[in-house]
């Protein structure tokens, strides 16, 4: 249904006894009637496209309890004052519809009767009032995700129904409540600048007091916790704990599993708890998720999940971790989906098994040794997906394994940095993997001709030594937005001729690529002209938009607040693997990750044997923010705009540097080093007066202030026919200055005489030797001038 239809409407107005109507993502728009729905109690139309003047007629409807219009994204501001006739309202949801006024909760006062609010995911202004405290009934609060500042008022503490509370993403300071009621179940502060304390009353906690109140859920991310609140000893039936991106030091706090036997999710992730880390059987029996990562750990993994292991998600990653992993850490942990290591100082064999659910694994920047057989047995069986495999940056070996082509959902294979070597098989890409990255190994031999195209977004084979001829398969990715081939053996020739040569490499194709680079090849022939195709990340050019993000896909586990909670969301994680490119920009190698990819645009041809001209169509890569060309063979280059990092160096062009580069404003890196241009230097104006004299080293016939020539003619350039007849005049390649050349000639003879002279006064013999022969010399021109003289007068 694409927009309101008012015949149905009509007919479910007729019906007696209809008291509830969802209408959920339906895309609907338009108006609501007003009339023949007097009776409705319950209204569900989220998800669709209504706008705010919907209002005007839903508060008509007197007998509404639950009122729920999420996620219509209506924006503007929120006419509170067109429901305050709804006094029966128990329940309203406008979540993430982007309203952005200032709120004043003033106006909620007149809701009674109100048990759930949720204003979360909007752009809402302004302070959070004591309008709020009067609504007793109150149990779940959520103003997650938008704007209010100020404090929280203390009669917060009053609301003596309260299960459910999440304040997050705002900009609240100041501290909390001193005291709450005993129902308080969920409390999601995270990402305020609150006064880093869940002030309960410290005073009374030394004195023996214990809090009400025993919470199943706390989310304090990112609120400057500096130690653990004390409040949290005297919980014991927490099932959810997240006190991640704090300041809390330390050794793990081993209490918060034996008090809480039914804990569930702990995350203390981006801390700095230090020591070694000893966890029994014992202390985990309902864990599900325990994410430890970026701490300070260290020593030997003392870990052990038990025979009745729960666990969904284990990361220990970005830690000072050692040692071997035991082959039977998790081996009861049949559940176990999720399971990073990575960023450790772990070695030997990669010893896991019965792990036969995994989908996301991620070993790398450790140690381990081996071959990739020991991971047969947790993929031989996996037959769903996504998944994830990251073991890059260790000292594997041997080939890739056959069965690795056996699981459909391997989306992210990374191997980079190893030691492994063959050839790659087509049952590999026969998966639907989409980020495939080889390089810095040894693989070697033709590239396969098996690319599958539905589905690969970025192929990295950099470092290795394949050789042969690109295949016509790989240029037929129609999602393909980065390849990197550069630094193997790769030879043929950039052709666009007519009527197609299937064994040149038709680079036209990948009309969605963002990064290209082939640099350091054999690859001869020209340049195409139709490489200006190619989107290079210019507006619109892209499949999917964007192609790049933080997580490659994201997944969620079912606990957040308790069953009572009328919204239960679902806890989200994400696969946080790097999508990276390392390209050469601005005469440096950097690494692209991420979102990072989506602004970068590159086409790197250097180091090959490339010759011709640079096309002129290549000016109209717009968007490109970086063109090397280096290290060729081309003859010519035509006006290039838009553009932050031109490498030309290291070519056979001629003729004049074009004036138009000087337009280019964002230009930061350029060189024409090691050519033959000739002709004034464009002026040193706008991003040119940047560029140094090394930017033109090794091209004669250039002149101007950067390389401390003088041209012929301050104001006429030497005709390009003039410089031409120079250079044949001269047959050679540079041009030689005079006062240089005499000087230079002055000092070495000078050195030389000196030389000569130390020389004889150090060794006799040389001296007697030179004597003997001047003398010689002499006498024997003297007689060949008086035999003449003789014989000239006789």
């Amino acid at each position: 249904m694409n927009s309101f239809n008012n015949s149905i409407l009509s007919s479910l107005a007729a019906l007696p006894s209809l008291n509830t109507l969802i209408l959920r993502g339906n895309h609907m728009e338009g108006s609501f009637p007003n009339q023949g729905f007097e009776r409705l109690e319950k209204l569900d139309i989220s998800w669709n496209i209504f706008n705010g003047s919907i209002l005007l007629s839903l508060g008509a409807l007197t007998s509404l309890n639950t009122l729920i219009f999420s996620y219509n994204d209506m924006g503007g501001s929120f006419p509170i004052q067109e429901l305050k006739n709804l006094k029966s309202l128990e329940f309203l949801d406008i979540s993430g519809n982007g309203f952005n006024n200032t709120l004043s909760f003033l106006e909620f006062s007149t809701f009674k009767r109100l048990e759930t609010l949720n204003l979360g995911d909007n752009a809402f202004t302004g302070s959070i009032s004591e309008g709020l405290c009067g609504l007793k009934d109150l149990r779940h609060l959520d103003l997650s995700y938008n704007e209010f500042g100020g404090t929280l008022p203390q009669c917060l503490g009053n609301l003596t129904s309260l299960t459910f509370l999440d304040l997050s993403e705002n900009h609240l300071t100041g501290r909390l409540p001193s005291f709450w009621q005993p129902n308080l179940q969920y409390v999601d502060l995270s990402h305020n600048h609150l006064e880093g304390v869940f002030s309960f009353n410290y005073s009374s906690l030394e004195n023996g007091w214990i809090p009400s109140f025993q919470l199943r859920a706390l989310i304090m991310q990112d609120c400057g916790l500096e130690s653990i609140l004390e409040f949290l000893f005297h919980q014991f039936k927490l099932k959810e704990l997240d006190l991640s991106h704090n300041n809390l030091k330390g050794r793990f706090p081993y209490w918060l599993l034996q008090n809480n036997g039914g804990l569930e999710i702990l995350n203390l992730m981006n801390n700095s708890f230090n020591g070694q880390l000893e966890i029994g059987a014992k202390m985990l029996p309902s864990m599900t998720y325990l994410n430890l990562a970026r701490n300070h750990f260290e020593g030997d993994i003392l870990f052990s999940a038990g025979d009745d292991c729960k666990l969904e998600t284990l990361d220990l990653s970005h830690n000072n971790f050692s040692g071997e992993v035991p082959e039977r850490l998790l081996s009861n942990c049949t559940s176990l989906s999720l399971l990073r290591l990575s960023h450790n100082n772990f070695h030997g064999q990669i010893a896991l098994f019965n792990l036969t659910r995994i989908a996301d694994l991620q070993l790398n920047d450790n140690q381990f040794e081996g071959t990739l057989s020991s991971l047969h047995t947790n993929f031989s069986h996996q037959s769903y997906g996504p998944v994830v495999l990251h073991l890059s940056n260790n000292r594997l070996h041997g080939e890739i394994p056959h069965w690795m082509g056996n699981f459909a959902g391997l989306i992210y294979l990374n191997l980079r940095d190893n030691l492994f070597q063959g050839q790659i098989s087509c049952q590999l890409l026969s998966t639907e993997i989409e980020y495939l990255d080889l390089s810095y190994n040894s693989f070697s031999g033709l590239l396969p001709s098996c690319f599958n195209g539905n589905s690969l977004r970025q192929i990295n084979l950099q470092g290795n030594r394949f050789s042969g001829s690109i295949p016509e398969a790989l240029l037929n990715i129609s999602t393909l937005n980065s390849l990197d081939l550069s630094d193997n053996e790769l030879l043929g020739t950039i052709l666009n001729k007519s009527g197609g040569n299937l064994s040149s490499l038709r680079f036209c194709q990948l009309n969605n690529v963002s990064l290209l680079d082939l640099s350091r090849n054999s690859f001869s022939g020209s340049i195409p002209h139709c490489l200006y195709n190619l989107s290079f990340a210019r507006e619109g050019g892209h499949l999917y938009a964007p192609p790049f993000s933080d997580a490659l896909f994201t997944w969620g586990i079912g606990y957040r607040g308790s069953n009572e909670t009328p919204l239960a969301n679902t806890y989200i994680f994400q696969a946080e693997v790097d999508e990276e490119s390392e390209f050469v920009t601005k005469y440096r190698a950097d690494t692209y990750k991420n979102k990072a990819l989506n602004y970068m645009s590159g086409l790197d041809l250097s180091d090959n044997n490339l010759t011709g001209e640079i096309p002129y169509e290549l000016g109209a890569l717009s968007h490109i923010h970086a063109l090397n060309l280096s290290h060729n063979q081309l003859t010519s280059f035509s006006n290039l705009s838009k553009i932050e990092s031109l490498d030309l160096s290291y070519n056979i062009l001629s003729g004049q540097i074009p004036v138009e580069l000087i337009d280019l404003n964002f230009l930061e890196a350029f060189s024409v080093a090691h050519n033959n241009l000739s002709g004034r230097i464009p002026d040193m104006k706008g991003q040119f007066s940047t560029f140094e004299s090394k930017s033109y080293e090794g091209n004669p016939f250039l002149c101007g202030t950067q390389v401390r020539r003088k041209c012929h003619d301050d104001n006429d350039e030497p005709s390009p026919s003039q410089m031409e007849s120079r250079q044949e005049a001269s047959g050679k390649w540079y041009e030689i200055d005079r006062e240089i050349f005499f000087a230079s000639f002055s000092v070495t003879f000078i050195i030389f005489v000196l030389s000569v002279i130390t020389i004889l006064y150090v060794n006799s013999y040389w001296q007697q030797r030179l004597i003997y022969h001047t003398r010689r010399y002499l006498f024997s021109c003297y007689y060949f001038l008086y035999d003449n003289l003789v014989k000239l007068f006789i």
